[in-house]
C-alpha cells in the first residue's frame, strides 16, 4: 500500500493496520458532498435508489496515513446503503479521522 510513499524520518507518517479493526463509519463526515437538495425536492426514485449518506456503517479499519497539516486519515473499508436499503454500494477510501470511531463488540 505504501511502497511509493519514500519517508526517511522515524517513525513513519503511515501505518498498517494488520489484521483490519472493525470500525463504525460516519457517511457524511466521510464523503465530502454539498448537502443536496431537500427530500421534498427530489423524486422517490431518487431518495429510494440514492445512497444514503446520512447514516453510520460498519467497516474495516485498513491503516492511518498523516497529511503535510499534522491530520491522520483512515484508509476504510465500508459499503453505503441506498435509500431503501435494498442495495449498497462498497467503497474502500481514505476517510479523516473524525469520521471513525472503534466499533465496540
Amino acid at each position: 500500500m505504501f511502497e511509493r510513499w519514500v519517508s526517511v524520518y522515524d517513525p513513519k507518517p503511515w501505518r498498517v493496520v494488520d489484521p483490519p479493526q472493525r470500525i463504525l463509519v460516519d457517511v457524511s463526515a466521510a464523503i465530502a458532498h454539498d448537502g443536496g437538495r431537500s427530500a421534498n425536492d427530489l423524486p422517490l426514485r431518487v431518495r429510494a435508489e440514492g445512497l444514503d449518506l446520512d447514516v453510520r456503517v460498519r467497516g474495516l479499519l485498513r491503516a492511518w496515513g498523516r497529511t503535510s497539516r499534522g491530520e491522520w486519515l483512515a484508509a476504510c473499508t465500508f459499503a453505503i446503503p441506498t435509500g431503501n436499503k435494498r442495495g449498497s454500494l462498497e467503497i474502500t477510501q481514505w476517510c479523516p479521522a473524525s469520521a471513525i470511531t472503534a466499533e465496540c463488540e
